[in-house]
């Protein structure tokens, strides 16, 4: 597939994958916009807008990379945010575009999923939840489409040196020996699987195994992972004890009088 000319439209554009990924298209010939959440605000409360603007000015290709993800326990996140960002976005914007791609016969959509989605861990709840919903979204609409030249492109990355995997997502990381993926690696790879319209593509072994033992073999990975439950239960707790010491100190003394 040849990108000069081709339009598209990208949120997630200035982070930490998007950036590259961003001059790889330009570098391809492609006219790139991405969403700015400095200049144009939240993805969420200013969906309506961008969902008109995308219906009236349809890229040829969407690519949905914008996202974060909470590690906590469930009763902790905030899912209403968490599923907004993650899979409600990516859906509605997909939505918006669909109908014009329809009359042309052409388009292609590219979600950003995850490889917690296909290997659920504990204490990403919401983020498993949201990836898994969009990668089934992704599925369905990618089969509903198979008789169009409009094309689905599902990515499926492990854990990426972004500032997503910092705090204490980076602590238990390093201590349940997660592997990392650099930022330019991994929007090369992205920019590969665009160019040659990929419907799924997962990165990362032996995370490719893990995914495959989790769908046939699940009880596998459940004993698997109590080892990275209790890890992320001590780290959390650990953090937790100090952040209410911290908001201890900070409690005036006539409030503790009262």
């Amino acid at each position: 597939m040849q990108l000069k000319g081709i339009t598209v439209y990208i949120t997630g554009g200035t982070g930490g994958i998007g950036v590259p990924l961003v001059r790889h298209l330009q570098d391809a010939g492609a006219q790139v916009t991405a969403h700015d959440y400095e200049k144009e605000g939240d993805l969420v409360t200013g969906l309506d807008k961008i969902c008109v603007q995308l219906q009236a000015n349809t890229p040829d290709i969407l690519i949905n990379m914008a996202g974060y993800n909470v590690l906590d326990y469930c009763e902790n996140q905030d899912l209403n945010a968490i599923v907004d960002l993650n899979m409600m976005v990516p859906m509605r914007l997909t939505q918006a575009v669909l109908p014009r791609m329809k009359a042309r016969n052409s388009g292609q959509i590219i979600n950003m999923g995850s490889m917690t989605a296909l290997i659920p861990l504990p204490h990403l709840t919401g983020y498993v939840a949201a990836k898994a919903g969009l990668k089934g979204f992704n599925d369905a609409l990618r089969r509903e489409l198979g008789g169009t030249n409009i094309k689905l492109t599902h990515i499926a990355p492990r854990a990426v040196k972004t500032p997503m995997n910092k705090g204490i997502k980076a602590e238990v990381n390093e201590r349940t020996k997660v592997q990392y993926d650099e930022p330019a690696d991994v929007a090369r790879w992205i920019f590969e699987a665009i160019i040659a319209q990929k419907p799924d593509v997962r990165f990362g072994w032996p995370e490719r195994l893990f995914a495959f033992m989790n769908a046939n073999f699940p009880f596998i990975i459940d004993s698997g992972l109590q080892k990275n439950r209790q890890i992320g239960e001590e780290i959390l707790n650990t953090h937790n004890q100090a952040m209410e010491k911290d908001h201890e100190k900070t409690i005036p003394l006539r409030s503790i009088a009262s």
